[in-house]
């Protein structure tokens, strides 16, 4: 039972260090600029500047209606849509499917948030179910519900891979790196109060 805890909270704390070290890097030390910068749009600046989804919204409404205008334009001079070629190429066409692009991701960082603080909650209800579980109703009753609390913890505090471009990715990133941070808090008072690690505890084993 005992080298089960050991092993079990060595590659909880391995998890929990590494995403969390990770996450740190992305916030505050991965560059975000590039060379090739100045030749961008300037839409991208403008996206990464965007305070709230409602100012990405009123920037796409306003390139959304002249991308619509120079549609209607062009069937009427041609007979014909815009080609799909043409419009991942020429403005307003281009800016439109960008910030179309950027407002499907921080609709789906914002998913990703609530998702994270739920289901690290639940993760935290079956972590104290648990702890009661270990010390009152027996060792491993109280390590199952344990390790499925912790395996909350980390699965939804695991790194977010795509991004940057908007402010909500970094807000998923500060969630992600302070849950991190009380999850493996978490797991040290865990290991501290179960003696897991204790000579103790390896004497009474043997």
């Amino acid at each position: 039972m005992n080298a089960l805890q050991k092993t079990l909270a060595i590659i909880a704390t391995l998890a929990l260090i590494s995403q969390t070290i990770r996450h740190a890097y992305v916030l505050w030390v991965e560059p975000r600029e590039s060379v090739l910068d100045k030749y961008d749009q300037p839409m991208k600046g403008e996206i990464e500047s965007s305070g709230s989804l409602q100012e990405l919204l009123a920037r796409y409404d306003k390139v959304h209606k002249e991308a619509e205008e120079k549609r209607q334009q062009h069937l009427k001079e041609k007979g014909e849509v815009v080609a799909y070629g043409e419009q991942l190429q020429t403005e307003p066409f281009k800016s439109e499917a960008t910030l179309h692009t950027a407002i499907s991701e921080w609709e789906k960082k914002s998913g990703e948030i609530r998702e994270l603080r739920f289901y690290w909650f639940v993760g935290l209800v079956l972590l104290a179910l648990g702890w009661f579980a270990y010390k009152k109703l027996g060792r491993w009753w109280g390590l199952t519900l344990v390790i499925a609390g912790f395996g909350e913890f980390i699965y939804w505090t695991s790194p977010t891979f795509l991004g940057p471009g908007t402010r909500e990715f970094d807000r998923l990133l500060v969630n992600k790196f302070a849950y991190s941070v009380i999850s493996l808090a978490l797991l040290i008072a865990v290991i501290w109060t179960f003696n897991i690690f204790s000579q103790k505890s390896e004497r009474t084993t043997l």
